[in-house]
């Protein structure tokens, strides 16, 4: 764009040059417009375009030395279509004769109407300007400088007026096309250490993508030359826009700021910013150092309180569904910002979130991120989507749908780079509340890791670790977890909202797996995992009742009602497990209540989702305060349960053959304890305690 620039400084020297030969000839008396052709032919050959000037050439000499030209065309260059490359209606510049001869330059309003001005550039990247930027050579080579003579002493312009200019921007080999219309530029006069005001109106227009805005800009420009300095004082910008490109299709941002920049180009600093956009409300102030060689930014930003929600709305940007209509109402934020050597961070961070407050910082350097977040409590379910009516809830979806598709962004995580933390005092999700959580993430070359720890989890305290390997074809997964001192009861009341499981208990998995959809991650599942349960109930239903009952149908018999509360208590539930390729293979399965010992072993099949399980329970007490009672006849006998199906529709059958074979053995061997009872006796009766004593031993 620096040629550019040196392109409509050569136009405008063009017009200098005709004031120059007007002021040659005025002494001899001679019409300007009869030196239009010459003119028009030194332009042409000069740019090897076509020139043209179809207006009139007009002369002033007192007060005022000046020239007004209107209707002047440079042509476009080839290959770019017959429309000009540069036009203009009008263009007058007048000087004060008198001041001239006390060296004083005193211009009047520069005025210019009606220019357009066409750039554009070619699908193998030549611009149109391209064959202009080569001129302006001296014979040597060497740039034509000014001689160094006397110039005038001081110089003041009336002003710059510039009045409905158009310029469009076509670029050929990249799509883009954007152009400004209707662009106004209004300024005071002009003098040396004094202010300047500047006002500016615009309108951009772009095709891809469809964007459209008004541009409004004013403020006041100072030179201090002791700090060589550029200062803008009142700046105010304001921007309509509108477009698909926009959230709601529209845009209407305002800002303000005081504005200082070097005149070598190396500082700027904006003091006392302000962006408005609605109720959305900026303010912080920025530094910047060193921006010819590495740039390097300093600064401060601060969101006034909004409600999020309705500002949001004003921008017309719908919000997802959230259980909680007043989530989003506030947020607030603050932060300092430093950017050096290519790492830009966020420093003393804050952000107030409704009734969150997040602190922290974050860096990026290149594609590296960073963060550290402190998040004090937050209720994650308030941002949910709300829970399903039943008589609009969705059907399930059936087993296996949707587990073809990919499942991990494999090429995002090959790019990530990020090592952060985040730290929550308080969590409530799903209606779980768990405290003290740290959350790590470090991700590099393909490797990702994520660690977790909660110190109080319904009393328990978790820890685990997530690695994801996608440096290969096939991500590659593994998963350490184990929890210790859970409270079960509560955690079941707020999981379900029903209480059906009490005990306090522990677990561990150690898992791995590959593959990047569930059927094949599921396919490839492998590793162990236990659980243990102490001191606790499955309530909901009395296991004792049911086999009793289930005794009592076979029997052609009814129970009478029962007051106790349905629930079975245990005093040990545990089970380990191992997993190999998909299939979960448990063989020790336990429980203990105070008249039950329940054992089980089997495999679950979790790619094929396919039960094949056996529980087997067996009758140890028949006391009634153990809840045995009416049981007699099933003491010490299993009754094995075959569980079968699927997850989603399980089924279960009792192998009543066992049963009565095992109640059978049970009546043998209670006939045999009996007989051999008798048998002790009479021994005892006839041959004493000696020999009676030799003869157990033989038995």
């Amino acid at each position: 764009m620096a040629k550019l620039f040196k392109i409509l400084g050569s136009l405008i020297a063009v017009l200098v040059l005709l004031v120059v030969a007007a002021v040659v000839v005025l002494p001899m008396v001679i019409d300007p417009n009869d030196y239009k052709a010459e003119i028009v032919a030194k332009v042409s050959e000069r740019t090897g375009r076509e020139f043209r000037i179809d207006g009139e050439l007009k002369l002033s000499v007192f007060p005022w030395l000046g020239i007004e030209i209107g209707d002047v065309a440079l042509g476009n260059a080839k290959g770019f279509g017959e429309q000009p490359f540069a036009a203009v209606k009008r263009a007058a510049l007048r000087v004060k004769l008198m001041p001239l001869l006390s060296k004083q330059l005193e211009v009047d309003t520069i005025g210019l109407d009606g220019l357009q001005l066409n750039l554009a550039r070619a699908k193998d990247g030549r611009s149109n300007w391209d064959d202009l930027s080569k001129g302006g050579q001296a014979a040597d080579g060497d740039p034509q400088r000014p001689d160094g003579g006397g110039g005038p002493a001081g110089l003041s312009i009336g002003g710059v007026r510039i009045n409905d200019a158009r310029v469009v921007w076509d670029d050929r080999s990249s799509g883009q096309h954007f152009q400004i219309e209707r662009f106004n530029l209004n300024s005071d006069a002009i003098a040396p250490g004094r202010p300047v005001g500047l006002e500016l109106e615009m309108s951009l227009r772009s095709k891809e993508p469809a964007l459209s805005a008004d541009v409004r800009i004013e403020g006041t420009v100072s030179l201090d030359e002791a700090r060589q300095q550029l200062d803008v004082s009142g700046l105010r910008v304001v921007v309509e826009a509108g477009g698909e490109a926009l959230p709601g299709g529209a845009l209407r941002a305002e800002l303000a700021s005081e504005l200082q920049m070097a005149l070598d180009g190396k500082r700027l600093a904006l003091k006392g910013l302000k962006l408005g956009v609605g109720d959305l409300q900026l303010s912080g102030e920025i530094n910047a150092s060193d921006l010819d060689t590495a740039p390097a930014f300093t600064g401060t930003l601060a969101l006034a309180e909004l409600n999020l929600r309705q500002w949001l709305a004003t921008q017309k940007i719908e919000l997802p569904a959230m259980a909680d209509e007043t989530a989003l109402n506030k947020l607030a934020l603050r932060m300092n910002l430093k950017s050096a050597g290519g790492t830009t961070r966020i420093e003393d961070l804050l952000i107030e979130l409704d009734q969150t407050r997040i602190s922290g910082s974050a860096s990026l350097k290149g594609e590296a991120i960073g963060f550290a977040f402190d998040v004090d409590a937050i209720d994650a379910d308030r941002y949910l989507p709300p829970a399903a009516r039943e008589e609009g809830q969705a059907p399930a979806a059936e087993a296996g749908s949707g587990e073809e598709g990919p499942l991990l962004p494999v090429e995002t995580l090959r790019a990530l780079d990020i090592n952060g933390s985040l730290k929550i005092g308080r969590l409530t999700i799903k209606k779980l509340l768990a405290e003290q959580i740290e959350l790590s993430v470090a991700a590099r070359g393909g490797k990702l890791s994520i660690g977790q720890k909660v110190g109080s989890f319904y009393q328990g305290v978790f820890d685990g670790k997530v690695d994801i390997d996608v440096t290969g074809k096939t991500p590659v997964m593994q998963i350490r977890e184990s929890m210790s001192g859970l409270q079960a009861e509560p955690l079941v009341k707020d999981l379900t909202g029903e209480d059906r499981f009490a005990g306090k208990g522990r677990f561990s998995a150690d898992l791995n797996t590959r593959g990047n959809s569930v059927k094949a991650i599921k396919q490839s599942l492998g590793g162990k995992l236990d659980f243990r349960f102490e001191d606790g109930a499955v309530k909901g239903f009395n296991l004792a009742r049911i086999i009793r009952e289930t005794k009592a149908k076979f029997q052609g018999q009814s129970l009478p009602p029962d007051d106790a509360p349905p629930q079975t208590d245990f005093s040990e539930l545990s089970a380990s497990a191992v997993i190999d390729q998909g299939v979960l293979n448990n063989q020790d399965l336990l429980a203990k209540s105070p008249f039950l010992r329940v054992t089980g072993k089997g495999t679950v099949d979790l790619a094929a989702d396919r039960l094949d399980y056996t529980v087997t329970p067996v009758v140890v007490s028949t006391d009634a305060g153990q809840g045995g009672e009416g049981l007699e006849e099933l003491k010490g006998v299993p009754v094995p349960v075959r569980l079968s199906g699927t997850f989603a529709k399980p089924d279960y059958a009792i192998d009543w053959g066992a049963v009565l074979t095992g109640t059978q053995k049970a009546k043998i061997e209670e006939k045999k304890q009996e007989v051999q009872q008798k048998l002790e006796k009479k021994l005892q009766d006839k041959l004493g305690d000696g020999l009676q004593n030799k003869l157990k031993g033989l038995f």
